[in-house]
């Protein structure tokens, strides 16, 4: 039997980088500049550290979880390394290890919430794509008009029908690109996660320093949205309104706005959330002694992105920061030098063409979960077309969502409550079970666990052959015990409770 297709570790954070950085990162600006910036860095900061954590744990337990089916008779793992013909390890879900660890219950309501969480999340990338496309494609017949960026602030679906018409048409562009990607094995898009990897790092790099440079340059507050008018009564003309001078800006730094720093955790949550992924796109990595590292880098780099695009973003355009923070640079497309206004329809129209990576890859994990609770249920083996028409199904049923609600920011905040569950409470709850299970077990030697292949090691962090227990695992240290798990989990009650606030502020 041939070995499954396999990445390298390079090749698996750029898959991980697109689906971590898909829309998420368009809010952080807004929700920075209204929660006030100190404020909602360290916010930032916090949030990332208790996300590169759990994500880590959900490795840890993915590492436990094929000990346990190692050692376990009812799998019938040969102990001839040669008899598996170089196969990977079996996949874990992490709705499985919550079953493994937890019990059914864990299992069941693991799966719900992530449903509901991948389900907004694809509507957020159809709501990026259909806003974006109706704001920049000049439509102007009776039935189509060119939208602006007032008709999408503070509303949940566009204000006029001309707009709402553009949008709608749009959304199903946008659809006939991503539906067919969708239903591509995940392995046959290692060009496209390259190239749009770097795309997005470029286009984030390079708005923050657009930002920078501007502040330095012109300090001043940037006008972003449509100019306010006010007419005089017993006038025939119109006032606008001018921009700001610096001394006339809020200050961005120092000032606190309790409601403002509420959205701040489930739009960052959200930001910072793949561990429903992390099983998909970490299993095809041939060499998992790295996959730890990627992943802490991959937090460590996400981090520093948010940060350079929420800050430069924030101190630049102030109070007037657009809640997509692309469409910031929508009136620049209009004016200005041929360069200055290509770099801006660049900038409007990136993030939906970049989000065709990522869609496909949110899919494609949704995908896999129902899969894998079908075959546990049914004790059937899923076929290539089952796995394509439910990849299929998956694809088009949030689309026709952000017909209904087209607010960026509305979407991710009620998708950060299932983020907040999923990133947070679950992974806290098999880190503490899964090590306590591992105890009650009794010591596992590694060296008596069957490899794969004499080559390559397929264990997740295998180093050595030390025993691996509660207390002398080499990945047991002070992050990963029973204190910070209770931290965590204070803190997901926390994160949670203040989203659902969100929502009742609303």
């Amino acid at each position: 039997m041939a070995a499954p297709p396999t990445y390298s570790s390079v090749v698996g954070f750029f898959y991980n980088l697109n689906l971590i950085v898909g829309s998420g990162f368009l809010g952080i600006p807004f929700v920075l500049s209204r929660s006030g910036l100190l404020a909602g860095v360290l916010t930032l900061l916090v949030v990332a550290f208790f996300s590169g954590l759990t994500a880590r744990w959900i490795l840890e337990t993915m590492y436990r979880g094929q000990l346990v089916l190692r050692r376990s008779d009812d799998h019938n793992i040969s102990s001839d390394p040669q008899s598996n013909d170089g196969q990977l390890p079996p996949k874990l879900e992490v709705g499985q290890l919550c079953g493994m660890f937890a019990g059914t219950w864990a299992r069941f309501a693991y799966d719900i919430s992530n449903f509901v969480y991948a389900s907004l999340a694809l509507w957020a990338y159809g709501t990026l794509a259909g806003s974006a496309w109706a704001t920049n494609i000049p439509f102007d017949t009776s039935t189509l008009g060119q939208c602006t960026d007032a008709d999408f602030r503070g509303h949940q679906h566009p204000a006029t029908n001309e707009c709402w018409n553009s949008y709608a048409l749009c959304v199903l562009l946008f659809g006939f690109v991503v539906v067919p990607l969708s239903c591509v094995e995940i392995n046959e898009q290692k060009i496209v996660q390259l190239v749009l990897g770097v795309v997005r790092l470029l286009m984030i790099v390079s708005m923050s320093i657009y930002a920078l440079v501007g502040e330095i340059e012109h300090p001043d507050c940037v006008q972003t949205a449509a100019p306010t008018t006010k007419t005089t009564v017993g006038t025939d003309h119109t006032n606008h309104t001018h921009n700001a001078t610096v001394n006339e800006c809020e200050d961005v730094w120092l000032s606190f706005h309790l409601r403002g720093w509420i959205l701040v955790f489930p739009i960052i949550t959200y930001a910072l959330f793949l561990h429903l992924g992390i099983p998909t796109l970490t299993h095809p990595i041939k060499d998992k002694k790295n996959v730890g590292t990627m992943m802490t880098s991959l937090f460590l780099a996400c981090t520093f992105l948010y940060l350079l695009i929420g800050i430069s973003v924030a101190v630049r355009y102030k109070e007037n920061v657009v809640e997509t923070c692309t469409l910031t640079w929508a009136p620049f497309t209009k004016s200005g030098s041929f360069i200055k206004r290509f770099y801006a329809y660049l900038v409007v129209l990136y993030p939906s063409l970049d989000i065709c990576s990522a869609y496909p890859l949110m899919v494609t994990i949704l995908s896999n979960i129902f899969i894998t609770d079908y075959e546990l249920l049914t004790k059937n083996v899923s076929t290539k077309s089952m796995r394509v028409v439910s990849r299929f199904l998956i694809a088009t049923t949030p689309l026709i969502g952000s017909l209904f609600i087209s607010n960026l920011v509305q979407v991710t905040t009620y998708t950060g409550v299932f983020g907040c569950i999923s990133c947070y409470l679950f992974p806290a709850l098999i880190q503490y079970r899964s090590r306590r299970f591992i105890q009650n077990l009794g010591h596992i030697n590694e060296s008596e666990i069957p490899r794969s292949s004499d080559e390559e090691d397929t264990l997740l962090f295998r180093k050595d052959t030390r025993p691996v227990g509660d207390k002398d695992t080499p990945y047991t240290t002070i992050f990963s015990g029973d204190v910070m798990v209770f931290v965590v989990a204070v803190f997901g009650v926390w994160a949670t409770g203040t989203t659902i606030a969100s929502w009742v502020d609303k």
